[in-house]
């Protein structure tokens, strides 16, 4: 399995490798675990190129997925590598959507880093019960992986 994070931004301080764990959770509990991801982090000008170039949308977003469509099948352990896309988040959204909802923006960026992987695995958000579904699990994920970062940071003294 191939998880790639790549910090394109200056702004705000990540750790990749808590992302990166993230990633492979979601990818290992939809049985894909052998799948290659790519997250970038950038800045909003980036993303909002990114979403007026290959969208055609001219405005910012918080996050962007670029994946196969359709969505390869999972993978057993003996198959070749199989490549889902690439997750965009802009680090500036995050920032901003974390203070408005009152929560940590490390919080917030994995809330959108699980949003762009359940994207890559065929999740939408079209329809209300698909909504639903959708936003029960990257909430998950996301608490799951701030509670495990929070019990690092606790485990190292409060140093990350």
């Amino acid at each position: 399995m191939a998880i790639r994070v790549i910090n394109k931004q200056k702004r705000l301080r990540v750790d990749g490798r808590a992302l990166g764990r993230l990633v492979a959770r979601i990818l290992s509990d939809h049985s894909h675990a052998g799948s290659d991801v790519t997250v970038v982090l950038a800045d909003d000008d980036f993303v909002r190129e990114l979403n007026r170039e290959y969208r055609g949308v001219d405005r910012r977003t918080d996050v962007l997925a670029f994946g196969e469509d359709p969505v390869p099948e999972p993978s057993d352990a003996d198959a070749p590598e199989v490549v889902l896309g690439d997750v965009v988040v802009s680090t500036e959204r995050a920032a901003v959507q974390a203070r408005r909802f009152r929560r940590p923006v490390e919080l917030e960026l994995l809330k959108l880093v699980a949003h762009g992987v359940l994207h890559l695995l065929g999740y939408d958000h079209e329809e209300d019960g698909e909504q639903r579904e959708m936003r029960r699990l990257e909430n998950r994920y996301a608490r799951e992986a701030h509670a495990a970062l929070a019990g690092r940071a606790r485990g190292s003294g409060g140093r990350g």
